[in-house]
């Protein structure tokens, strides 16, 4: 059962968050023009964030409704993705919305393959697991480590990125949640919506050059990590205490061994058991700078997007007309 009203045909917002790579935007719309099995009612939303480079004056936008959001400063992919999110759901100009990046990683072809899984579920989140992936193998190698880590730390596997669609009701559940601010796939997953996987391969890049280097893959990487910063102190808290068990354990054999033998320590034992009292001393400390730093976080104000996007919006601009105005910082 469809969550549109019947006998009425679907709305269909595309969110594309986008930073001076206007030269991909034409390519793109084009592809949303040739992929069939879309709804015909379908607006494709541009977040530029803040981007440096003005608009292309002869930017084809095709037949498709073309509306840019934007901000007022660079705040990021996945800012700019929740302020796009926030901006739909106030708008309630859509049932479904479908998110993907500019650069043609996110084949648009394969709107298709995420709508067909819509419609077989349509209450759920549906996400473009990466079968194949097209960046260097440094890259990959450090991707890789970062999706162990996260594995390691939540206890979730992480397989999709920014391609999903989601129902009006799981837009609706997202923006007030403020992990969205920092990692959009991670508070998809911490939502407990149902998640449905369609495995896709990443495409090659319309033009240009990818910005994700090694310092932002680290920073998204920890910001994923933050959004279960709950589950990972736990498990680290765990850890910490088993490692202190196993310390002590080898400080009091050492100990034993000491009183119970006429001979002195052997060199190894004891450097081991001076190793053991150094290490246990400094997980001691690490967790207790880290017990402080989390329960501190807790005492801050968590502001959802859906209360504070709008700051960021200077201006929402029509593409296929005129601009339709500053969206003020007082809107409720």
């Amino acid at each position: 059962m469809q969550h549109w009203s019947a006998g009425r045909a679907p709305s269909l917002s595309i969110l594309v968050p986008v930073f001076n790579d206007w030269a991909c935007v034409a390519p793109l719309i084009a592809g949303l023009e040739a992929t069939p099995g879309l709804p015909i009612d379908k607006t494709l939303v541009i977040v530029d964030d803040g981007s440096t480079e003005e608009i292309p004056s002869d930017l084809n936008t095709g037949t498709i409704s073309t509306e840019v959001i934007r901000l007022g400063a660079n705040v990021g992919h996945q800012r700019a993705i929740a302020i796009g999110l926030v901006s739909i759901a106030r708008a309630k100009s859509a049932d479904v919305v479908i998110v993907l990046d500019a650069d043609g990683e996110d084949l648009p072809a394969d709107c298709e393959s995420l709508w067909q899984a819509h419609m077989a579920n349509p209450a759920a989140v549906v996400v473009a697991q990466r079968r194949k992936r097209t960046e260097s193998a440094r890259f990959k190698f450090f991707y890789g480590l970062y999706r162990w880590f996260f594995r390691v730390l939540t206890g979730r596997r992480l397989d999709f990125g920014n391609f999903s669609l989601l129902p009006a009701s799981a837009l609706q559940r997202l923006v007030p949640m403020p992990e969205l601010w920092n990692h959009y796939p991670a508070t998809i997953m911490k939502s407990r919506l149902v998640i449905v996987r369609v495995p896709l391969n990443r495409g090659a890049r319309f033009a240009g050059q990818s910005r994700m280097n090694f310092i932002s893959l680290v920073n998204h990487g920890l910001a994923g990590i933050a959004a279960f910063a709950d589950t990972a102190y736990a498990r680290l808290l765990a850890w910490s205490v088993a490692a202190m068990g196993l310390l002590g354990i080898a400080i009091v054999a050492g100990g034993v061994y000491r009183l119970m033998s006429e001979n002195p320590l052997p060199g190894w034992l004891a450097l081991g058991a001076t190793a053991a009292v150094v290490a246990l001393f400094q997980i001691i400390a690490a967790l207790i700078v880290v017990s402080f730093l989390t329960l501190s976080l807790r005492t801050q104000p968590n502001f959802p997007p859906i209360e504070v996007a709008h700051a960021y919006v200077s201006a929402k601009i029509s593409l296929t007309g005129a601009p339709y105005g500053v969206e003020t910082h007082n809107e409720h």
